[in-house]
């Protein structure tokens, strides 16, 4: 096969410029990945404040290799237990620029598919790290073994086939740092170590040094953090608090801004109006921080904000470092938007706008579920598709129900004469003189079935996925209006009392409903609907021909489409990283949720995107950081958020006060000694609801400290984090008996 040998491993290490990200971990040795030396005396302490753009994404760098390292370092140690499938197909694609080489490869079926973090079942992504290897290690010696021949490899695209489904993937393409060679007769195997995706996209955005204008402001000191837009300022004492201040900053009435503040109390109140400011300052970057300590509703006021910089039409991407923490958010809002459709057109949500938010990401991992799924890029695009199609979509729709109701009766005569010359070919032409053919009605009823429920479909995915500014106001009260009278012409067609040869007159008038007048009835009823209906269509054809709509032959185009169209945008910070390479309008905001558990390198990714001069991060320093696994990374501020920085250097934050979750005897301790006794405590966790109930003894009582000796930690099986199993049966048992005692 290739590459490495046991016995010679003399790699040099190389420097963080030398090479891309990928190519430099392949470069490493094994012995040089369990080196926790390896980049010992080039980390240094990540500094307060920075003199430079330039150090300040340097700081970074050396720490995130160590990090990379150890992660590798941390996946090597239980290879044994990692997925794995063997090579049945193994073809090179083309060579990589960069002196790599670039294979397509089949595999038979993985195994150990659910030890990966014992959490979710292995599946194979792009930025996935192989070792492939002419048998399966058992450990990491084994690839240390004289003649043991073996190479890294990376995932850099899956098969389309394999894209859809739940299942791992079976048919990718890999980058090799070297040839693969593997003899006849000879095995090869692939066995999974980590996922270095996010890892490479800080790694980039560390060295892209593009839209600055944020990372300008993070980089200040104490007194120059603090000061204000002399311009804004003026206008911040002009504004009025309450919801006559949220109907100025947005494009709410004051009815509407008032219902939606309603709920919040005024540490919230006065976080989202600052916030909203904020986004109006044309004369410098701003970045604000909003603290949220546990159950302040801290999420509650991010739903409410987003909603608000939504109907402001202010393009904003909404970031969170989990994929849970994304969902949560963004389902919120959704619930906001559905609600206030409801409450301003009283009509059924299923024409509610959402074209305007989309949410992309890896499916899997967001678990999407049905009530996001109309946000979710890869839906949205399918629907859209469908719609836009040549045969399915929304022109083909609203000609064949246009044609339908206009030119029923010769489509109905064409359809006989086809019925008799099918009998002749079967029957003599006595026989076809008695035969009988489906009615006029009949005929009428089973075209409407066959016409109006794929128009139906389209209109609403129009009205879902596009949004509210292309499709207009004027456009979707004639959506509203087809539906209506596609709805009344289904219950006027379908009555029992219906004479086919009086529907047959009905539709051969191609008059005016005033030749009409003297009817009365169902049958007046039935010829006013028609008629308005060819109208109605006829109009909003019309009017959709007018829309800038993308080409339902390339999904890539729709895709564009939709980032260029959206105005809300959520993903993940690490995903952000695409929106780097997407064609569309530069976004005005960034909202990172959960900004305290999220590394400060990467929020470098979304922080550089195009146009962004406001940033709003949300969060609290107090609560747990970002997982680290590099003591030497940890020791040197690498896990440190961005949040937490700005708050030591002391920028001003937006206290959320009021807890809404915990009992007040519970509260005191985090109060006291986190939060400065700042945080008040709502009614509802001073009513009787609330009521203690503590276990007996004298140990137990609002809130204990409990050292339970005995235990050891120990690594998980998948290798990333650890646990005390003697801790968790102490845990397990108070439970029981809190259960017990209820």
């Amino acid at each position: 096969m290739m590459i490495r040998r046991g016995d010679s491993s003399e790699n040099k290490r190389a420097g963080p410029h030398d090479s891309g990200f990928t190519d430099l971990v392949f470069s490493w040795s094994i012995e040089d990945i369990f080196n926790d030396n390896l980049y010992k005396y080039q980390v240094e302490k990540i500094p307060d404040s920075f003199q430079s753009e330039e150090e300040y994404f340097s700081s970074f760098v050396y720490p995130l290799l160590e990090e990379t390292r150890a992660e590798l370092a941390s996946s090597m140690e239980i290879i044994d237990g990692a997925p794995f499938a063997e090579v049945i197909s193994l073809g090179e694609s083309k060579p990589h620029p960069h002196g790599m080489s670039i294979y397509d490869i089949r595999v038979d079926y993985w195994r150990n598919k659910f030890s990966d973090r014992g959490k979710e079942p292995y599946r194979t992504l792009p930025g996935d790290v192989f070792v492939l290897s002419v048998a399966k290690p058992e450990t990491v010696s084994d690839l240390q073994r004289v003649g043991m021949t073996w190479s890294f490899a990376s995932v850099t695209k899956i098969s389309d086939d394999d894209k859809e489904g739940d299942c791992s993937s079976t048919n990718f393409k890999v980058k090799a740092p070297r040839d693969i060679e593997v003899k006849e007769r000879e095995s090869l195997f692939v066995i999974f170590l980590l996922n270095v995706t996010t890892n490479k996209r800080i790694w980039n955005a560390l060295h892209m040094f593009q839209n600055l204008s944020i990372i300008k402001e993070v980089l200040r000191t104490n007194s120059e953090v603090q000061a204000d837009c002399e311009g804004c300022c003026v206008y911040r004492k002009s504004l009025s608090t309450g919801s006559s201040g949220m109907s100025q900053l947005s494009n709410l009435n004051e009815s509407q801004a008032e219902l939606i503040l309603a709920s919040l109390n005024e540490s919230q109140k006065k976080a989202i109006l600052v916030s909203l400011l904020r986004t109006k300052c044309i004369h410098k970057p701003t970045m604000e921080l909003i603290w949220g300590p546990p159950g302040t509703g801290k999420t509650k006021t991010v739903s409410v904000l987003l909603f608000t910089l939504l109907r402001m039409n202010c393009r904003t991407l909404t970031c969170a470092p989990t994929n849970i923490a994304l969902t949560e958010v963004a389902s919120r809002v959704l619930k906001l938007v559905r609600e206030s459709f409801q409450d301003e057109y009283s009509e059924d949500a299923l024409f509610c706008y959402l074209g305007d938010i989309l949410l992309f990401g890896n499916k899997n991992r967001l678990k999407i579920y049905s009530e996001i799924q109309e946000i979710y890029l890869d839906y949205r695009v399918d629907r859209l598709a469908e719609c836009l199609g040549p045969l399915t979509g929304w022109r083909h729709c609203l000609t064949s129900m246009i044609d339908f109701l206009e030119d029923c009766v010769s489509q109905y005569h064409v359809f006989v004469e086809n019925e008799k010359i099918k009998e002749k070919e079967n029957s003599d032409q006595a026989e076809v003189e008695k035969a009988e053919f489906k009615s006029f009605l009949e005929f009428v009823r089973a075209r409407f079935e066959c016409t109006a429920p794929p128009l139906r479909r389209c209109l609403f995915i129009f009205c879902k996925h596009l949004p509210r500014n292309l499709i207009s106001e004027n456009n979707l009260q004639k959506i509203i209006s087809v539906i209506r009278y596609l709805d009344c012409l289904k219950m006027l067609l379908f009555q029992e009392n219906v004479v086919s040869v009086e529907l047959e007159k009905i539709f051969l008038h191609q008059g005016s409903i005033d030749d009409f007048s003297e009817v009365i009835g169902d049958t007046a009823s039935l010829i006013y609907t028609r008629r308005k209906c060819i109208s109605v269509l006829k109009t909003l054809r019309l009017s959709l021909q007018g829309l800038d709509l993308p080409s339902a032959m390339n999904k890539d185009s729709i895709r564009e489409f939709c980032f260029r169209m959206a105005s809300l945008i959520f993903c993940t910070a690490s995903s952000s990283y695409k929106l780097h390479s997407v064609e569309m309008e530069p976004l005005n905001l960034l909202v990172i949720d959960e900004a305290a558990q999220l590394k400060e390198c990467e929020s470098a990714i979304p922080l550089q995107l195009p146009g962004l001069r406001h940033a709003i991060l949300v969060g609290d320093e107090c609560q747990l950081p970002a997982t680290v696994n590099s003591n030497i990374s940890s020791e040197a501020g690498f896990g440190r958020s961005l949040f937490e920085r700005l708050s030591l250097l002391g920028h001003s934050k937006h206290l959320l006060d009021m807890q809404y979750r915990m009992h007040p005897s519970i509260n005191c301790f985090p109060n006291s000694r986190f939060y400065s006794n700042r945080i008040l405590d709502a009614p509802n966790v001073k009513s009787k609801r609330y009521e203690r109930h503590y276990l007996t003894g004298p140990m137990f009582g609002p809130y204990s400290f409990i050292n339970v000796p005995g235990g050891r930690e120990e690594v998980d099986d998948a290798g990333h984090s650890r646990r005390n199993m003697v801790e968790v049966a102490v845990v397990v048992m108070i439970l029981q008996n809190l259960y017990k005692g209820m």
